[in-house]
């Protein structure tokens, strides 16, 4: 059985081109990474650069004297193979004399894996002319590129699948990738979509800080906290893109120190080393507001395609309150509906812009909460909104699927039942603070379907704290408690509905209670019942207004 320790893609693939040329099947091979430890905690593959590759030295296939272009490097390739074949051999980062790199190394891999491209055609040519002999087993350029994708997934398996991909088409199917129904194919067809995504994102979301260098000149460093391992990947862009600059991109995994001219990687200096604030900021946040189309705001959307947990590192996420709140008129005419709900409508963008703004969470929020499993599961905490000050505050039981998705409260079917009430019992919904017992969504999977699961009382304890800050901050006279769950959460009572409904409830901070059935306990009753319960929801919620009214002479 050999062993193959590795780090990155340039060490795995001069372990790889020995196994290979040994025709050792991926049975008999093992292979593990080369880890240190890291920002994560669980250590990251030390390759930056050059690595050892066991068994690799100086003279052997492997070494670093087979560079492609060299005098000792010349193109070989195997004859016959196909025009557009890469032969899995030589490279600038093979090993050199097992040693471990330093801190820094001077050039990016990806440099050596674009030699080895720029030499197939003189190598094709070097094989059709009779000038080379077999030099070793050769790949095509799709499963080269896939190799590099799936080098960069933070799986200690990918090194597995990346020999066993390779093996079976050098010695079983040469059209192995065309095989969607392959189980190792698509693996790696998964894998490398996710690493294409997280490199996506990287080029949309890193945001550079002007800081001072040793020698007082201006450079830009950044932080970045992505997926997989794909700085190296990654870097290119930058490099194209801010080639006049010096700047450093930092991750948990490392760091990239462009000088204007290479690149070097160095262990990473950790998020400290990234100024919190400065002027670049203002200009971040000046040109978002010059380029959006409010007009076009879609929150969900927004979410799905820049996902929460890159906004604490964008500063232009601020911009999205104070946009939403000064901008009511267009936001109105692009979200009208009906006449009859159009006064309505307009206070709709106030309460999205408390939700969005709150997306980029404190230390201390529902957003970082893990004081229960629900946050595993869950999208998102769904937090809240309404105005402040309001006299009323309705609380339900939890998010369903459709407040998990879009981050807001009571925006599914169970919230169109509730404004349904709200209306017939003569209370906008704008004036109201909607919000649930329990933050995050918990659910049981039934097909491709996520349903609604009841929380226990543990989960709903460790949320309560977080009600009961809302039911502080916003100081409400009436609350009206939804279910038999938000009950319980309001007043610590284990009463049934039809009970608590005719009783004298308040909750510790003295406000009055009033409790009603769930909008969706409307939802999954029979038909006979569905009027009555619909009947009572409406006369409880006009009854708490009526209640949130000072008495005449009373201070409100």
């Amino acid at each position: 059985m050999q062993s193959g320790v590795v780090g990155d893609f340039a060490a795995w693939r001069a372990v790889a081109r020995e196994r290979l040329a040994a025709s050792l099947p991926p049975d008999e091979v093992v292979w593990s990474d080369r880890r240190e430890p890291s920002l994560f905690g669980a250590g990251v593959a030390c390759g930056v650069g050059v690595l050892e590759a066991p068994g690799a030295g100086p003279g052997d296939a492997g070494g670093a004297a087979d560079v492609p272009g060299g005098a000792s490097g010349a193109r070989r390739g195997a004859v016959g193979s196909p025009r557009g074949a890469v032969a899995l051999c030589g490279g600038a980062g093979a090993a050199v004399d097992g040693a471990r790199p330093g801190p820094r190394a001077v050039a990016s891999e990806r440099s050596a894996v674009d030699s080895e491209r720029s030499a197939v055609d003189s190598e094709q040519s070097a094989v059709d002319s009779g000038g080379g002999a077999a030099r070793g087993p050769s790949i095509s350029r799709e499963l080269l590129t896939l190799l590099e994708l799936l080098a960069c997934y933070r799986d200690p398996g990918r090194w597995d699948l990346m020999y066993r991909l390779t093996w079976r088409t050098v010695h079983e199917n040469r059209a192995l990738l065309q095989n969607d129904a392959d189980v190792d194919v698509r693996r790696a067809r998964l894998w490398s979509k996710a690493v294409s995504q997280d490199v996506h994102k990287m080029h949309a979301f890193v945001r550079f800080h002007e800081t001072a260098g040793d020698d007082g000149a201006p450079c830009y460093v950044a932080w970045f906290e992505p997926s997989h391992e794909i700085l190296r990947y990654a870097v290119p862009f930058f490099e194209k893109r801010f080639g006049n600059m010096r700047w450093m991109i930092a991750t948990p995994d490392g760091a990239a120190v462009w000088s204007g001219s290479r690149t070097e990687y160095v262990e990473s200096p950790g998020r400290s080393a990234v100024p919190r604030d400065d002027s670049t900021h203002e200009l971040w946040r000046a040109y978002y507001r010059n380029i959006c189309n409010i007009a076009r705001v879609n929150p969900r959307m927004m979410q799905r395609e820049m996902p929460q947990r890159y906004w604490r590192h964008l500063p232009e996420a601020t911009e999205i309150h104070s946009i939403l709140r000064d901008n009511p008129r267009v936001l109105h005419e692009t979200l009208r509906a009906e006449a009859s709900a159009a006064a309505e409508n307009l206070r709709t963008p106030r309460a999205v812009a408390k939700t969005l703004d709150e997306i980029a969470p404190a230390a201390d929020s529902p957003q970082t909460c893990q004081r229960c499993t629900l946050w595993r599961r869950a999208t998102q905490a769904v937090l809240g909104e309404g105005p402040k000050g309001a006299r009323v505050m309705l609380v339900g039981e939890q998010p369903g699927d459709e407040e998990d998705l879009r981050g807001r409260a009571f925006v599914g079917p169970a919230g169109q039942v509730l404004d349904d009430a709200l209306r017939q019992a003569g209370v906008a919904r704008g004036g109201v603070f909607v919000t649930n017992s329990v933050k995050h969504f918990k659910w049981e999977p039934r097909g491709k379907r996520r349903l609604h699961a009841k929380p226990n009382q543990q989960e709903i304890r460790a949320c309560n704290s977080w009600l009961q800050r809302e039911i502080s901050e916003v100081a409400p006279r009436v609350i009206v408690a939804m279910g038999a769950t938000a009950l319980r959460a309001v007043t610590g009572l284990t009463l049934t509905i039809d009970a608590a409904r005719h009783s004298d409830l308040r909750a510790a901070n003295g406000a009055l209670v009033v409790a009603t059935y769930h909008p969706s306990a409307i939802l999954r009753a029979p038909d006979e019942r569905k009027e009555h319960l619909m009947t009572s929801l409406v006369q409880d919620l006009a009854r708490a207004e009526r209640l949130s009214v000072p008495a005449p002479g009373r201070l409100s």
